[in-house]
């Protein structure tokens, strides 16, 4: 169900996008003429909250990777040297030695490997084996009945092990051993709805800022043929006055004060356009300067049929990735208050060790001690209890009430998503009204202008009702475009409440 919305964003680490943008910029130098298409495309690159998004979203892969690598065996090895001396007395030994000393000089070798190994419902196992070797020597100074030197060695050792713990209670249990890596793997869910998500706004942003340019310049286009038409009825109205003598003095103030408020809003509809542009430019992630010269083409996208209430909803649930973030977090929230539960209960555990070994020097044989190694084994439980009430339990109602909250955000978001996207959906269908009643206003108001300009060179109307005639039309165009511009981003918003706006871009 992801797929689409997903690869738009995959890819945007994101190959086929680089050619969209390299080819955007080569025709920067100029006034830059950009479609929805490719303006959503430039931010999916360029755009800093989406890269950030994107990083967050490596982080938590990376997280996940390090959970689970972290249950992989450890090898443990080892190697050591030991020089030691010791003195002694001679009598300590039960000889009569007129007060002769020693002194012990021991020289050891040693070394060790282990692995160990924790298994998935909290087995600790540790396989060992240590090897050593020694040698041993005792001075004698004074008089003493022993040789000046003793000397022992080298005496070789080698041992090998297994041992085992079993947690009964705290630390038992595959929900406990795997929490650190399931919630590492919810944390990545998370991120990536969230990465989708800071996508979808994304693109959310870049097409109300296109659309809104898209307005702006139309408006820019329609006083500038409002101040066309205006300087021609100003000329005529003094040719009349002047020249032909069959008009009024009055008629020529007329249409200079309305020539003069056309200009005036003409103005304010360039600097609007400029504004626009530079918005559009910040989402793109380019600089205010470079922005001023983007233009936007085409008409408002075909919007298609509108679900019912009850279709919306679903897909509310289904596929908004702000309600699958919130479920990753759910879901992170539930193995905390396991892990938590958990670590308030007493550490009783049971363990055991086998052990064998042996140890042999270059005058004996393998093994000493009666012609086999040796064994042994070890086996006992171990109990641990707090000696009061500790921070344990508080640490599991915390991870309780905590995760009681995340489900009541969880379902305040849901219904929340749920009323918004209802709204819109009234929303689109009364833009679409807009735009049809709109659309005849302004045909009506436009013929209406063009009938008020015939009578005026009939002499049947005054200025008056030919400038408020062409304001009435100028007027009505502009709803139009306005209404055209409300639709389309009602339903942009729709698509992005409900988490298909990334669809529009799949192929890109």
């Amino acid at each position: 169900m992801n797929t689409p919305r997903l690869s738009w964003l995959r890819r945007a680490r994101w190959a086929p996008l680089l050619s969209l943008c390299i080819a955007g910029l080569t025709r920067q130098a100029a006034a830059e003429t950009l479609s929805a298409d490719q303006a959503v495309s430039r931010a999916a690159t360029n755009n800093p909250s989406l890269r950030a998004a994107l990083l967050d979203a490596t982080v938590a892969q990376q997280g996940v990777a390090a959970e689970r690598g972290a249950r992989d065996p450890n090898l443990v090895a080892s190697l050591q040297a030991e020089h030691s001396e010791t003195a002694g007395r001679a009598g300590d030994v039960g000889l009569d030695t007129n007060g002769a000393s020693s002194r012990s000089v021991s020289d050891a070798l040693s070394s060790k490997a282990a692995v160990s190994y924790t298994t998935e419902i909290g087995t600790q196992l540790e396989l060992g084996a240590s090897t050593g070797v020694s040698w041993d020597k005792r001075i004698w100074s004074g008089q003493s009945p022993l040789p000046d030197n003793l000397n022992l060695g080298p005496t070789y050792s080698a041992e090998a092990y297994l041992s085992a713990r079993q947690p009964l209670l705290r630390g038992a249990g595959r929900d406990v051993q795997l929490a650190p890596q399931r919630q590492a793997e919810a944390a990545a869910h998370a991120a990536d709805s969230r990465q989708q998500q800071a996508a979808s706004q994304t693109a959310l942003d870049v097409l109300e800022a296109y659309w809104n340019l898209w307005y702006a310049e139309r408006a820019v286009a329609v006083q500038e043929q409002a101040q066309s038409v205006a300087a021609r009825l100003v000329n005529d109205a003094k040719l009349r006055a002047d020249t032909l003598g069959t008009g009024a003095r009055v008629d020529v103030l007329q249409f200079t004060t309305s020539a003069a408020s056309i200009a005036d809003a003409l103005s304010r509809a360039r600097a609007e356009r400029t504004t626009r542009a530079i918005e559009l430019g910040r989402l793109l992630g380019m600089s205010p300067s470079a922005a001023q010269s983007l233009q936007a083409t085409g008409d408002p996208p075909e919007l298609g049929a509108l679900l019912g209430q009850n279709d919306l909803t679903q897909e509310v649930d289904a596929s908004s990735p702000e309600l699958a973030a919130l479920r990753a977090d759910l879901e992170r929230s539930k193995s905390r208050v396991t892990v938590a539960r958990n670590a308030d209960q007493p550490r009783f555990d049971l363990f055991a060790k086998a052990s064998v070994g042996t140890l042999w020097d270059d005058n004996q044989s393998f093994s000493l001690g009666g012609g086999r190694p040796t064994y042994g084994v070890l086996g006992g439980v171990e109990l641990e209890l707090p000696l009061g009430s500790g921070r344990s339990s508080a640490d599991a109602a915390a991870a309780q009430a905590e995760l009681d909250a995340a489900e009541a955000r969880y379902e305040a978001q849901v219904q929340a998503l749920r009323a918004r996207a209802s709204s819109l959906a009234v929303d689109l269908r009364a833009a679409a009204e807009q735009v049809s009643l709109s659309s005849e206003t302004a045909t009506a108001a436009s013929q209406l202008a063009e009938a008020e300009r015939q009578r005026l060179l009939l002499g049947t109307t005054s200025s008056q009702n030919v400038v408020t005639a062409e304001q009435t039309s100028r007027e009505a165009e502009l709803r139009h475009l306005q209404a055209l511009v409300n639709q389309a981003s009602a339903r942009f918003e729709l698509e992005h409440t409900t988490g298909h706006l990334l669809d529009r871009f799949a192929s890109l």
